[in-house]
């Protein structure tokens, strides 16, 4: 059966580049849905090099297989420039990605970023965290990964992401450090969402986390509270 989103296996021919521009690109030329296309780092290379598309602000490249390596490439390149939401959930990439995301020039105008189900853990958190480039961002997806308490602390003093209104830690490896310190979060004065359930058992930790007034003044705030069980 032949493949729905069919490549050459080659550089030389892009046609497929522009047929799933046309397929993918909504008709007010916002929104760009490059998603389920099985693009893995060859590929993005190849869209890093070959796409410029100043009007898009949505890019969807979820539930793919971009690495590193390709995101790397991706983060440099113009198609990032004016995007305001960036969503590649469900790939495979790791810290050095993420690193190459924070410090990319081409990423200031970002709202929204959902990394979820990939393999980031301390350092790329930490990255995001202290980002010059990601001020304006207002919601943050890490969920599913794999940040301890160092990336959580790092994002709860960050200072840099000051903008930041939901932040998304579900199913991590968040222990008591982590949560001490999100129970303050002091350097997020605008966070008015925060969901971190799934993380370590720590009571301790846990109890900060219910104790927390800040925390528990939020509009939304989900956590393992077993003292409702």
């Amino acid at each position: 059966m032949p493949s729905e989103n069919p490549r050459p296996e080659k550089s030389e021919d892009l046609s497929y580049v522009r047929k799933w521009i046309k397929r993918g690109l909504s008709k007010d030329g916002k929104t760009l849905d490059f998603s389920k296309k099985g693009i893995n780092n060859d590929i993005a290379i190849e869209l890093a090099e070959n796409i410029s598309l100043p009007d898009i602000e949505i890019l969807y490249l979820h539930t793919n297989k971009i690495k590193d390596l390709g995101l790397e490439e991706l983060a440099q390149a113009e198609i990032f420039a004016p995007l305001r939401e960036l969503w590649l959930y469900e790939n495979i990439i790791r810290d050095e990605g993420v690193v190459a995301l924070a410090e990319s020039e081409q990423v200031t105008k970002l709202r929204y970023l959902s990394l979820y189900t990939n393999k980031t853990s301390d350092d790329g958190a930490v990255a995001l965290a202290e980002s010059d480039t990601l001020c304006n961002l207002e919601t943050l997806d890490l969920s599913f990964n794999r940040i301890g308490d160092r990336g959580a602390c790092a994002l709860a003093s960050s200072g840099k992401l000051k903008k930041l209104k939901t932040l998304h830690l579900d199913a991590n490896r968040i222990g008591y450090e982590g949560m001490r310190a999100l129970a303050n979060a002091q350097g997020l004065p605008a966070l008015c969402e925060l969901n971190m359930k799934y993380n370590l058992m720590d009571p301790e930790g846990l109890e900060l986390l219910h104790e927390s007034s800040k925390l528990n003044s939020l509009p939304v705030f989900k956590y393992d509270n077993h003292s409702e069980d």
